[in-house]
């Protein structure tokens, strides 16, 4: 799970995806510009949505990526609900 924020002229989108699949899409949704892909040497190959998912979702959080005008955030690698859930679960615990 990861939550992102994606900005774009002043704009921010909060976005959470739970697998690298979903952001994918996402990504494939924004209207990025320059090169579309690249073929490795071992004849795959990768387009820059797939290249770009991959480092935002092995980045650490409040890291920023750049690409085409959009500066996408790191801003969770947490379910918001699970934090919650756990704080509940221990104010449980000591309420007694």
């Amino acid at each position: 799970m990861i939550r992102l924020n994606i900005r774009k002229d002043g704009k921010i989108e909060t976005k959470s995806f739970m697998n690298k699949k979903e952001l994918v899409s996402k990504l494939n949704k924004l209207k990025l510009f320059g090169v579309t892909g690249v073929e490795y040497e071992d004849g795959t190959y990768k387009t820059i949505q797939e290249i770009l998912a991959d480092k935002i979702w092995n980045g650490g959080v409040a890291e920023t990526f750049e690409h085409s005008g959009y500066a996408i955030t790191i801003n969770g690698k947490q379910r918001a609900g699970s934090v919650i859930m756990g704080y509940l679960k221990n104010a449980r615990k000591y309420d007694s």
